[in-house]
């Protein structure tokens, strides 16, 4: 069995320009995600989490260092090949659901199966299986403004989930939420990592939520640390 790590960040730094303001958010980051993990990363707001967390996906790239994907450098990649390889291994939550509001749980949940050319009918039959999978079996034609909060997040959550990725990147996940529900959030993803066995990287601000992880990771200036 391959043993390589799904993600390899190597040295990998973040500069922000813009005119004479010049602004270093991430210093020679160095860290693996491998198979079937669950990672947090925390720090305080404007700390560089999020940036790190799009680096890792593809979603933006590093001033410098490299980052491997599945053992692909995505620096090599172009867009095409780069929205191919976050659609076949990677899926992604964020704080604010990001649901298309004129579509139901179920199409939303759907589009990465379509996008990935899977026929309508299977595609509807596995976003619905996700769907009750979350708990949204008697939801999943609402539309999201007919959702509440915690149920649009366990749409989302179905939506990254559908297509079993390799890794799932969350960026702050439960920001949104109650306690109850951010709680109650998180332990289902936690139970989910576990039945599909992919692996789990989240960053957030709320040490309590992050210690519920296997590896915990702490951005300061001088990179990451274990907490």
């Amino acid at each position: 069995m391959n043993n390589q790590p799904i993600i390899s960040c190597q040295n990998v730094g973040k500069i922000y320009e813009d005119g004479t303001l010049h602004v270093e958010v991430l210093q020679n980051l160095t860290f693996d995600v491998n198979a079937g993990e669950s990672v947090s990363i925390i720090g305080a707001s404007g700390s560089g989490k999020s940036t790190l967390l799009h680096i890792l996906g593809g979603l933006d790239k590093p001033t410098s260092g490299s980052v491997q994907l599945m053992g692909r450098h995505l620096g090599s990649l172009n867009q095409t090949q780069l929205g191919h390889l976050r659609n076949q291994y990677l899926g992604f939550v964020y704080q604010f659901h990001h649901l298309l509001a004129e579509f139901s749980a179920l199409e939303n949940v759907m589009m990465p199966l379509l996008i990935g050319k899977m026929s309508r009918n299977e595609a509807e039959a596995q976003a619905a299986a996700m769907l009750e999978r979350v708990g949204l079996k008697q939801r999943m034609l609402h539309r999201p403004t007919e959702l509440s909060g915690g149920e649009r997040q366990r749409a989302a959550i179905a939506r990254a989930l559908v297509k079993r990725p390799t890794c799932i990147l969350a960026d702050e996940p439960t920001g949104n939420l109650d306690r109850k529900n951010a709680l109650n959030i998180l332990d289902m993803m936690l139970e989910l990592k576990n039945e599909l066995q992919t692996a789990l990287v989240v960053v957030t601000h709320d040490d309590e939520l992050a210690t519920r992880f296997e590896r915990v990771l702490t951005m300061t200036e001088h990179g990451l640390q274990p907490y």
